[in-house]
């Protein structure tokens, strides 16, 4: 038997030249396939993640030998290439003495259980938090706890605190800090002239009441939970039942709900509280992965959806990026590929509801009544209809489902209640693109038989009258719950085959199985999940939440990056901070408000952000990291946009329900966030798409940024109104900035005004057109008409119009006449169309008439085309325009005469068309004039005496040149005669009005100015 030294010898001649040369590629410290390294004999003892790879003196027991002499199939190593059996033999030696390896003290690695080490075990953000008594530190300058800690740390980078802001300073950062909004001169005037000693303190408390604070605050979760209310990919899909849970945001933070209940709400609502509507929403947190509604590859996209719960629970909660343990133990942190899975296990379960109502089951049970009434009622007229329109239907919804694998298609014709977990998620995903095919159905377009139309028209018709018994819908629930008590497989891949991965929390943190208690209808698991995470004394959890509300008041983290805790994240500046203001956190209940109390009370947080560091200061800390100053920081994209409409007095407050155009005046927090189309400004201004969590946004300086504010009409806009509300320079600066402008500033602004006035009065007078003209011109208060409608035109209708252009773009832009579309061609939303003339520069030729379409094509993806007339007009003269679209006969016909001509003859023209479908189903309104979205280029520019748009093909008897015999359409237009209240003029935002004065103008322009400096763009 070999001693000590001669086996140790052996193994560092023999065995170890072997494993670099053989193993270490794959099994080291850079790369862990399979979870195994070997390079020390801790980590062979403790093995991969098909457990121990040796047995000291049993290599007949050890996988290391099982795997070099190809014993299994499956699992051979290395793959590429046999050992000889030299090799093996001085492998199976070394395990048959002990396998002994030589410690080097320098290198010790002591291997505890499941292969991490102590090194790793006691990383900071491991380690329980510490209750920690405030240093004796910051004398006098001291307001509370925070600054002790602050101080002490200071002193020891020999440090000094800057001087504390000013009242002005003050109010407009706990304003955009809580609020997100500016305060107004009076909320300046009231805080700076309050005498009371506790009057900031007092302050703190009266906005943190504000229903505004939780507008505020729950932008900040909404980012972390890459909240959007659109799919995502190509189509982009609008999610219309999104919004509640973003209301539910907003309460939850109003109404200071502690944090683990918030958590356990959005992780396990459906179990804890099913049948309150209150709770069950928060579980759309699991509803904003990403979807594309055609994609064939269902379990792919599944696959994706559970790896997007998964990766996001890890960052958002526990701030550790588990994705990296996906495919292999992480590279960095001590987290194990089972680990990933043992969270994947958590969520594997989840079932995306799409059948359920957003109400109590009281109401639920009232609408089921009633509509069970209206059911009978119309049992038969319903049945009738499904007769005529079932068949083609069914064709559809089979040439849909046979492009699933067979597999698939089996699973969704099997009944609801007899699949099985799995076969109702993957089902489930397919059921929503069959309904998607039933629903591009259109009975009045797709029943080609004119007798059966009719009698489907009819059938309708009888059918409304029953309406009087019909419920009022209930509002969809855009929630999840599980697939049922048993969960899916949650399969971890390895060499030796598949392993089933039971529910189960990191092991560097706890490697205790978790108690999990199914329902009837659940799994429990997410129950166990959230009421693990919501542990008192989780390290990680509580550790996260308190960093990133400290990061939100103070621009960065304690730990600077909020989302990683892991070794390749930062380490804390003031871990003793961290670990004080957690543990009061938890222990006063995890309320956000108390902990806002506790930061914003501190002379940390009331320093000034004007101080500029000197020499020593740049040295030792250029970053602010030690906070020797409040941090000065840009204003997020939804501040500057609300900003701007709260100093410009538009903003319109009104409080949740569904969102709002971003052109328009609400809150940025209740505007339409479609992932692939955001709002051109907000975008420009750094707003996330919504596709992955964001634990901090980009600041970024780009020259599109310039563009926006310099030319931007919105903007523009803002501007006159806050302008016209403006009696002077003062008023202005108030406003936008807070403060009185200095000496130098206002000379500086009296001298631009008097500029600006100037030649204002120089300037030629416009080509304005008279009131009673009606003209269409860019540039004026007369561009475009915007027509208010109860009623769509589908995809049968005609456009009869009486116009004379003058002029066409000297390029290729079109001028556009009617429009019912907004440009786009990316989505639902921008389904639409509009007539046009061509400009000089066209490949269409100049003064081609034709129309722009965008809808769904045949295969129910996206579809746009030009239809051109080759009908060229002159401008100047009067025309009789009809275009008539016909979806169902797949063509256009347009037809001309020129009313300056007398006798002149009609030109026609019949253009086939795509079979495009939805015309009218986009988001944009109908506009004379011009596009939706404004377009300077694509305005018309000459007269519209006359225009109607009638339901259907109209036939030449209903035509006619004289519109004071026009008695039918949607809408009847008629330049001659009063303003109707349907119709509205919408001038050029970025021109003032004609009869502004040139005061009021050059205000504009300076409004302009201030909106776009920096002191207004940078909270201080």
């Amino acid at each position: 038997m070999a001693t000590a030294d001669e086996a140790l010898t052996f193994f560092e001649n023999e065995v170890r030249p072997l494993l670099v040369k053989r193993c270490y590629e794959c099994h080291s410290d850079t790369k862990q396939k399979g979870g195994l390294r070997v390079d020390h004999i801790g980590y062979l003892k403790s093995g991969g993640d098909t457990g121990p790879a040796l047995v000291p003196g049993k290599p007949e027991k050890s996988a290391l030998i099982e795997a070099v002499t190809y014993g299994n199939a499956d699992f051979q190593m290395p793959p590429k290439e046999k050992l000889p059996a030299s090799e093996i033999a001085i492998l199976e030696k070394w395990i048959k003495m002990g396998a002994p390896w030589p410690e080097d003290a320098a290198k010790k690695v002591v291997v505890t259980e499941g292969g991490l080490t102590e090194q790793q075990r006691k990383f900071w953000a491991f380690q329980p938090v510490q209750k920690v008594s405030p240093p004796d530190a910051g004398g006098s300058w001291v307001r509370n706890d925070v600054d002790r800690f602050i101080a002490e740390k200071q002193a020891e980078m020999k440090l000094k605190p800057a001087s504390e802001a000013d009242r002005h300073e003050q109010v407009r950062r706990v304003y955009f800090d809580l609020h997100g909004l500016p305060p107004t001169k009076a909320q300046v005037d009231a805080f700076v002239n309050n005498k009371d000693s506790r009057a900031y303190e007092k302050l703190i408390d009266e906005l943190l009441a504000s229903p505004r604070y939780g507008e505020r605050w729950a932008q900040h979760w909404l980012d972390l939970v890459r909240y959007a209310e659109s799919d995502g990919y190509n189509q982009d899909a609008y999610r219309p039942h999104a919004w509640p849970y973003r209301d539910y945001v907003i309460k939850s933070f109003n109404d200071d709900k502690p944090y683990d209940q918030f958590v356990r709400e959005q992780l396990a609502g459906d179990e804890i509280a099913p049948d309150d509507p209150n709770v069950f929403i928060a579980t759309a947190f699991m509803r904003h992965p990403v979807y594309e509604y055609n994609l064939r590859d269902i379990r792919g996209q599944w696959d994706l959806i559970v790896t997007d719960m998964t990766d996001t629970a890890g960052e958002l909660f526990l701030g550790l990026s588990m994705g990296c343990a996906r495919c292999h133990n992480h590279k960095f942190d001590p987290i194990l590929q089972k680990d990933y899975y043992r969270l994947r296990a958590f969520f594997t379960p989840v079932h995306w509801r799409d059948d359920l109502k957003l109400v109590p089951p009281g109401e639920k049970k009232a609408f089921d009544e009633q509509e069970a009434k209206w059911m009978t009622a119309t049992a038969e007229l319903r049945a009738k209809m499904d007769a005529l329109t079932r068949p083609e239907i069914d064709k559809r919804v089979k040439t849909w489902l046979v492009s699933f694998p067979e597999d698939l298609q089996a699973m969704t014709n099997k009944p609801a209640d007899q699949r099985d977990s799995l076969e109702k998620q993957l089902a489930g995903l397919c059921e929503r693109q069959l309904d998607f095919a039933r629903a591009s159905f259109d009975p009045m377009k797709d029943i080609k038989d004119e007798k059966a139309k009719a009698e489907y028209k009819a059938l309708r018709e009888d059918l409304n009258k029953f309406d009087h018994l019909k419920p009022k819908p209930l509002p969809e629930a855009f929630v999840v719950t599980d697939a049922g008590p048993k969960a899916p497989a949650n399969k971890l891949q390895t060499r030796k085959g598949d392993l089933e991965i039971e529910p189960g929390f990191p092991a560097i943190v706890d490697s205790a199985p978790p108690k999990i208690t199914p329902t009837q209808t659940s799994t429990g698991r997410r129950t166990a999940l959230a009421d693990w995470i919501t542990r008192a004394d989780n390290p990680l959890s509580t550790r996260v939440i308190v960093n990133r509300v400290w990061q939100y008041h103070f621009g960065r983290g304690i730990v600077g990056s909020a989302s990683e805790f892991g070794t390749l994240g930062e380490l804390p500046t003031h871990p003793a901070l961290l670990d004080h203001l957690t543990a009061k956190f938890v222990a006063g209940g995890w309320h956000f408000k108390a902990l806002h109390r506790e930061i914003m009370l501190s002379a940390t947080y009331r320093q000034t952000a004007r101080r500029e560091p000197d020499e020593a200061v740049a040295k030792i800390d250029p970053a602010n990291r030690y906070l020797w100053r409040f941090h000065p920081r840009r204003l997020d994209a939804e501040q500057v946009r609300d900003a701007m409409l709260a100093v410009s007095g538009e903003l319109d407050l009104t409080a949740g329900g569904p969102a709002s155009d971003g052109n328009g005046t609400r809150r940025s927090i209740y505007t339409r966030k479609k992932r692939n189309s955001p709002n051109d400004l907000l975008l420009a201004l750094d707003m996330p798409a919504g596709f992955t969590s964001i634990a901090e946004r980009q600041s970024t300086t780009t020259p599109t940024q310039a563009l926006q504010l310099l030319n931007g009409d919105w903007l523009r806009a803002r501007a006159h109104h806050l302008a016209s509300r403006t009696k002077s320079i003062e008023d202005a600066w108030l406003a936008v900035l807070g403060r009185q402008p200095t000496d130098q500033e206002r000379a500086t602004a009296e001298t631009f005004l008097e500029t600006q006035m100037t030649r204002v009065k120089q300037a030629p007078p416009k080509n304005e057109i008279a009131a009673n003209d009606q003209g269409f011109k860019v540039n004026t208060q007369h561009e475009r008409l915007l027509v208010s409608v109860n009623d769509k035109e589908g995809d049968e209708f005609t456009v009869e119009s009486i116009v004379k252009l003058d002029s066409v773009d000297k390029n290729a832009e079109l001028r556009t006449l009617i429009s019912h579309w907004d440009g786009g061609k990316a989505s639902l939303e921008s389904f639409g169309w509009s007539i046009d003339v061509t400009g000089q520069k066209s490949r269409y030729k100049p003064r081609n008439i034709l129309m722009q379409l965008v809808g769904e094509d045949e295969n129910a993806n996206i579809g746009y085309q030009v239809v051109a007339s080759d009908i060229h007009i002159e401008v100047g003269r009067r025309y009789h325009l009809v275009v008539q679209v016909s979806s169902a006969r797949h063509s256009v016909t347009f037809t001309v005469r020129d009313l300056d001509t007398p006798g002149a003859a009609a030109q026609s023209a019949v253009v086939p068309m795509d079979r495009l479908s939805k015309l009218s189903q986009g988001a944009s309104p109908i506009y004379l004039g011009g596009l939706g979205k404004r377009n300077p280029t694509r305005q018309w520019d000459g007269q519209i005496e006359a225009l109607r748009i009638v339901s259907g093909t109209s036939a030449a008897s209903m035509l006619s040149t004289d519109p004071e015999k026009w008695n039918a359409g949607l809408f009847i237009w008629r330049a001659a005669d009063p303003l109707p209240s349907q119709f509205t003029w919408s001038g050029a935002d970025s021109t003032a009005d004609s009869e502004d004065t040139p005061l009021l103008k050059a205000m504009t322009s300076l409004c302009q100015v201030l909106l776009t400096t920096n002191q207004f763009f940078y909270l201080h």
